[in-house]
């Protein structure tokens, strides 16, 4: 009988025995076999997909906020999407850097670099749909360039004239950044597909929102129109930005089922043929909440992997990069009347929906968003309070999966990942592995866990997210219901369990994470045998 039955059986005997003594309970405890193949190939993932949404409504004063940035860095968020949403698409990167328009107020291109640079954060940027490819050219320039770079941008068509790259790097070293702060993503637009009816034509939907001129796939790539009035697309804009960095990648707008919003993503794909750098998807679970907390918790397990393949399939299976480039439970802040966003149900959500953005590939990732504001109903997407800078239930999920590692394990479990325990692991190192586990239970999970192919366990650590119910508005990490700034008030646990397997136990309606180190093997040193001869 090999370990991991014998343990078993132990756990059975030993749960039904308390049974016995004490009655039958009032919660339900689970048991679970859980199998880690520790020898297995293991799938890469970027430590990209813990991203978030860093808009410029935030304004300069929180940006420059030591709880904000401090809270920030030990978020374990990795990159930041600026300068937020359907902004993009009506931000004047230059008119806000001198402080005109909107950016008299809010945050200038100068204030994301200073809030990245203080927090060690890498940045993707929104380029302006409606702007010239020229003026997309002097923005990466802004950004990415030396003062002594005098390669031409030249006259848009438009009339403006757009200097040398130096020109804009100049301008940002007088704005206090002499260096560059070099931007490898750039999105060409926010959800274009969406624009409203009235500047974006016939394909339109009735209720389109966004600030852009066309809702044709195939135009986007393209572009549309003559001269002075011609709007250029993804080809022009690419082309010009790349002319001032050619290390850069640009990526184009899509949807997660191509076919749909007037076949977008499919026609996009095809106008872009191979001069697409990457694909964008938009995924917020709902527009209307489903009628219970266990329906949101199962989604997750039923959407990434049907998305990636239905993807992959509308490539022709070229390698082509999925970023994630907004996700949450609900798209309209509107309909979350019930402030699902703020409670521990979206804990567990934004837990499940992070392993399988890593578990099926995707490229990146970028929750929404690190801070918004709340909404009049009292919801706020936000990882943090734009007013109080407390966390939210959601935020402590990123530090746990920071802590995971960057490459994933296959694992099975003997409960359904999408009502009761779902489960992802990782090799930190090659004597540590990692573990989580989300438990969407009211009760107790007693785990079986085998590293199997692996030596004994030895060491290990256990962090926690917990809450008492899911509708829940405050969560514990490590047992401490409010930590300080960098989390140190609220250290991880040493794990008591030793052996291969071990026995666990997963606290009702939490997220754990287990980093596990095995004995090291022993290396051994070989001598060569020389033989004398006379």
């Amino acid at each position: 009988m090999k370990r991991w039955k014998i343990f078993l059986a132990l756990a059975l005997a030993f749960d039904l025995a308390i049974i016995l003594i004490v009655g039958q309970p009032t919660r339900a405890a689970s048991i679970a076999l859980i199998r880690v193949d520790a020898t297995a190939s293991a799938q890469n993932i970027d430590a990209r997909i813990l991203g978030s949404n860093l808009p410029a409504w935030l304004g300069p004063a929180r940006f420059s906020n030591a709880t904000f940035r401090a809270r920030t860095i030990a978020s374990g968020v990795t990159f930041l999407r600026i300068p937020g949403g359907s902004w993009g698409d009506e931000y004047d990167w230059l008119a806000c850097e001198n402080g005109q328009g909107i950016c008299a107020w809010a945050s200038r291109p100068t204030d994301f670099i200073n809030f990245l640079r203080a927090t060690g954060k890498e940045g993707l940027y929104i380029i302006n749909v409606n702007d010239t490819s020229k003026k997309a050219a002097a923005v990466v320039a802004f950004f990415n360039s030396f003062i002594t770079d005098t390669t031409l941008i030249g006259t848009d068509i438009r009339g403006t004239d757009w200097y040398t790259a130096g020109h804009w790097a100049q301008l940002r070293a007088s704005h206090g950044n002499v260096e560059p702060f070099k931007i490898k993503y750039w999105d060409f637009g926010n959800e274009v597909y969406g624009a409203l009816p009235a500047t974006g034509g016939a394909l339109c939907a009735a209720y389109g929102w966004e600030n852009a001129w066309t809702c044709d796939g195939t135009e986007y790539i393209n572009g549309v129109g003559v001269g002075a009035t011609r709007h250029e697309g993804y080809l022009e804009f690419r082309s010009a930005m790349r002319a001032m960095d050619s290390t850069i990648l640009v990526g184009a707008v899509g949807v997660p089922d191509p076919a749909s919003w007037s076949n977008w993503g499919n026609k996009v794909i095809a106008a872009a043929g191979n001069a697409l750098d990457y694909y964008i998807v938009h995924e917020y679970a709902y527009f209307n909440l489903p009628a219970t907390f266990d329906l949101a918790l199962a989604q997750p397990q039923e959407t990434w992997r049907a998305m990636k393949t239905n993807l992959q399939t509308a490539f022709g299976n070229r390698a082509i990069p999925i970023f994630v480039d907004e996700h949450n439970l609900i798209s309209p802040q509107e309909q979350d009347n019930p402030q699902w966003m703020t409670r521990a149900v979206n804990t567990l959500f934004i837990a499940d929906t992070l392993g399988q953005i890593a578990q099926n590939g995707f490229a990146t990732a970028n929750q929404w968003d690190l801070m918004n504001g709340a909404a009049t109903n009292g919801t706020d997407y936000g990882l943090m309070n734009a007013d109080t800078y407390a966390r939210s239930a959601q935020y402590y999920v990123f530090p746990l999966w920071s802590r995971f590692g960057t490459q994933m394990l296959p694992i099975t479990s003997t409960l359904p990942a999408t009502t009761t325990l779902s489960v992802y692991a990782g090799r930190i190192n090659a004597n540590t592995y990692s573990l989580i586990a989300i438990n969407k239970t009211g009760a107790p999970i007693t785990a079986t866990i085998e590293l199997a192919g692996a030596a004994s366990i030895i060491s290990g650590t256990i962090d926690v997210v917990q809450a008492n119910s899911l509708n829940d508005q405050s969560v514990t990490f490590n047992g401490v219901a409010n930590p300080s700034n960098d989390l140190s008030s609220a250290p991880a646990t040493p794990l008591a369990n030793f052996g291969n397997p071990i026995a666990h136990t997963f606290a009702p309606y939490s997220v754990t994470l287990l980093r596990m180190s095995i004995a090291p093997t022993a290396s051994r040193s070989f001598l060569p045998f020389v033989k004398k001869f006379d």
